[in-house]
Order: C-alpha cells, then sequence, then structure tokens
C-alpha cells in the first residue's frame, strides 16, 4: 500500500470522526466535504479518474453546496442538535445505526461469500472493458442507455427534495 493511500485513509478517518463529534452542523458538514475530498484522492490514487471525477463535482461540488445551503436555510440551532440535552436521542441513533451497519455488514458478506462462487465474475473482465473502449465508455453506455430511467428517476427524486427543503424551510420562516 502507498503512504499516500495511508495518509488519505486516515485524515479521511479523522474527518469523519470530527464530522460526527461536532457541534456545529457547518462544522460537521465542511468535515463531510473533507471526508469526500479524500475520497476522490483515493479513487484517483486507484486509477479509477472517472469516480474521481464524479466525487469531486457532484458530492464534494454540488451535493456539499446544497447540504451548506440547507443548514444555513434551516437555521439550525445548536440546542436541537446536542445529544448531551438528549440521551435518549443519542441512545436511538446508536442503536439504529450499530442495526444499519450490522445489516449491511451481514448483506455484504453473502454476497460476496455466495454470489461469487455461483455467478462468477460476470462478463465485464478487465480485458473485455479494455476492448470496449475502457472505463468511461462502458459506464456511459450503460447510464445512458440500459440504466437511463433509474438515472432520470434519481434527478427527479433530488429535485422534489430540494423543492421538499425549500418549502419546509419556507414555512419555518414565516
Amino acid at each position: 500500500m502507498s503512504p499516500a493511500l495511508i495518509i488519505l485513509s486516515l485524515v479521511s478517518a479523522f474527518l469523519a470522526a470530527t464530522m460526527i463529534f461536532a457541534k456545529s452542523p457547518v462544522t460537521a458538514a465542511l468535515g463531510l466535504l473533507g471526508v469526500l475530498i479524500c475520497t476522490a484522492g483515493i479513487y484517483g490514487l486507484i486509477g479509477e479518474h472517472l469516480v474521481a471525477t464524479i466525487q469531486l463535482v457532484v458530492y464534494a461540488g454540488a451535493i456539499m453546496v446544497l447540504f451548506v445551503f440547507s443548514i444555513m436555510l434551516l437555521n439550525l440551532n445548536i440546542l436541537e442538535t446536542d445529544f448531551r440535552r438528549k440521551p435518549k436521542m443519542l441512545a436511538g441513533a446508536l442503536v439504529l445505526s450499530a442495526l444499519v451497519f450490522g445489516g449491511l455488514a451481514y448483506a455484504l458478506n453473502e454476497h460476496y461469500a455466495g454470489n461469487h462462487a455461483i455467478h462468477g465474475a460476470g462478463p465485464y473482465t478487465p480485458e473485455f472493458i479494455k476492448s470496449l473502449g475502457g472505463n468511461t465508455v462502458v459506464l456511459s453506455h450503460a447510464l445512458f442507455s440500459q440504466f437511463y430511467i433509474s438515472f432520470e428517476v434519481i434527478s427527479l427524486a433530488l429535485i422534489v427534495a430540494v423543492v421538499g427543503a425549500v418549502v419546509l424551510a419556507k414555512r419555518k420562516v414565516d
């Protein structure tokens, strides 16, 4: 493993802890921004330059602007997010987090333990992807031909979420 990969992983872990334990929502959002940038760096180091670019443009750029805009628009107060004042909320969050991560770990274990032995890697081997023109060509062809309806539904869901957040924030301001 390269030293740069280890450094980016450690910085990402530190920023994730900062994000979780931050008292201010803006500090938490900036910690998430750092994690997303480190993740893009990790993708770049392992040779997935398209995914690294998408990570920077979409997540570190657009989504983080949306998060910071929502935080500023909703005017979150520290008292609303302070777990020390609401220990039941902290206990509930910890239990829910443990259930979600446990379920994900179980599902991933079942998927990788069972499916790959039966189905194999599929038709997209590295040699086959290279013969088709590379990762970008294969990904764009799949995204805009096979999965275009899913792509459009996700963009529509994001627009509905933004409009809903603005309506809720406007109702709170009035």
